[in-house]
């Protein structure tokens, strides 16, 4: 339930993912796990992926002998904050606070000027053949991986799906095997028997490597010869007992609240989305998808308050930055620009909740991308007029193939799954906004954006609106 914890040794998810493999199920409790492999063959995706866990825990020193090895934790954050308390709160914090960092990944847009940079051990470009580092593969010690979620985990795989496909969310989960088998087994809903976000899973690891944020990669799925097993290991304290847990890939699903802004999908109202140029994506007064609801989604899915103090020693420890891709801008077609403006506020007020604000306790790492696995190019309209055409070009020079990414085919733009509209490029670009911002406060830069969105129409993008 909402702001409540478990915990399960790795021995005991083990257990759990056998059982669903052999068809096993539980008595009394409809779990999500044994309904979703009943469905799906064991040579599929997440049949592999779950014979892959099997296989490590024969394996992993952690379970001999009867062992149960370190712990595997799933947090849900509480009820959200009503949208007032964060408003209040947001003319006392400095943008700041947030600590953003940018990482260009192979966007093909010219450097950015005045931008604090992800580190390298986080962010370096893919080659022909391969992945690079990204908030995705991972590779930046305590950088958290954000699902871009839907209410739930694991997107719409359940009765749909039994591999690799769909957007990020459904990806991520053939790649963390243990994060599947809690996210189906904590969950005997009817239709989505699946974990309800905002939630952090600690301790899950990456099985394969090959996933980064476009998925151009993303298959076959290719073991990771150096799994750790116990080199992450860290002590933490978990309701005041010691414990161990992994700690290389910290993992939080949320989701923005927007999807289905515009009713029913059709060419016209998606053409336009994928443009930045519906008028429903600039919504900012009290409507149910305004601007005001995205701010607090991202706050209250980050606030360390809002989950139980039980955890909050454990999360501290195990998280030293959450990495975002275009959040908001997926599959659910919002504003790239309006996304990146409610991310950089939305992780200003969270942030110091984790600790003192001026130690940026909690750095907000967005990653750029050309190919996106969901909505490729669009967020390409993040940068200024030169950055946003050259990041369009890369786009469409080398379009992703048809394994890496899923959108309805009324979505694709002249038949190809890129947004190639270069004449929507605006003047400005995120570095502008930060230059003109950073040394504000959330508050200002909230209430000016409302004010451009609700002022300016949608000829002009959000960020020329707010700089004019």
């Amino acid at each position: 339930g909402e702001g409540q914890w478990v915990a399960y040794t790795r021995r005991q998810v083990c257990y759990i993912a056998a059982k669903a493999l052999v068809g096993a199920e539980t008595s009394g409790y409809w779990n999500g796990l044994s309904r979703f492999m009943q469905g799906c063959p064991k040579t599929g995706d997440f049949g592999r992926s779950l014979s892959t866990l099997l296989a490590s825990c024969a394996a992993d020193p952690e379970l001999a002998n009867g062992k149960q090895g370190p712990l595997i934790i799933v947090a849900r954050a509480g009820s959200p904050p009503e949208v007032d308390v964060a408003r209040g709160a947001s003319g006392n914090v400095p943008l700041s606070a947030a600590g953003l960092r940018v990482c260009q990944y192979d966007d093909g847009a010219p450097s950015l000027e005045g931008v604090d940079a992800v580190p390298p051990a986080g962010c370096s470009p893919p080659s022909a053949t391969g992945v690079g580092k990204d908030f995705m593969t991972g590779g930046l010690p305590k950088q958290a991986v954000q699902d871009i979620s839907a209410a739930f985990l694991g997107g719409y795989v359940f009765g749909n799906a039994c591999g690799l496909g769909g957007g990020q969310d459904e990806r991520l989960m053939t790649y963390f095997p243990e994060v599947v088998t809690l996210t189906f087994f904590l969950s005997q809903d009817h239709q989505f028997p699946q974990l309800r976000q905002p939630a952090w899973i600690l301790g899950a690891r990456m099985f394969f490597t090959g996933l980064d944020g476009s998925a151009r990669f993303n298959a076959p799925l290719v073991l990771d010869r150096h799994l750790p097993m116990t080199s992450d290991l860290v002590e933490i304290e978990l309701d005041g007992v010691p414990a161990k847990v992994g700690g290389s890939r910290p993992f939080i699903a949320f989701m923005s609240e927007n999807q289905g802004y515009f009713g029913r999908e059709d060419y016209q109202k998606l053409q336009l989305a994928r443009r930045n140029k519906h008028p429903l994506q600039r919504l900012a007064g009290q409507e149910k998808f305004a601007f005001q609801n995205q701010v607090r989604a991202w706050y209250g899915s980050v606030a360390l308050t809002s989950y139980h103090e039980a955890v909050r020693p454990a999360l501290k420890e195990l998280v030293g930055s959450i990495g975002t891709g275009p959040w908001l801008a997926g599959l659910w077609w919002g504003d790239s620009q309006v996304g990146m403006l409610a991310v950089w506020i939305g992780h200003a007020l969270a942030a110091p909740t984790w600790g003192d604000a001026a130690d940026r306790v909690l750095p907000l790492d967005y990653y750029l991308y050309s190919d996106f696995t969901e909505n490729p190019g669009n967020q390409c309209f993040v940068h200024s007029a030169n950055g946003c055409s050259a990041c369009l070009e890369k786009c469409t020079s080398n379009p992703l193939p048809g394994n890496a990414y899923w959108m309805p085919g009324y979505a694709k733009v002249n038949g190809g799954p890129c947004a190639q509209s270069v004449s929507d490029c605006g003047t400005h670009g995120v570095s502008d906004v930060v230059r003109a911002y950073g040394g504000k406060s959330a508050g200002d830069l909230w209430r000016d954006v409302e004010h451009a969105m609700r002022s300016g129409g949608t000829d002009r993008t959000v960020f020329d609106l707010l700089l004019q």
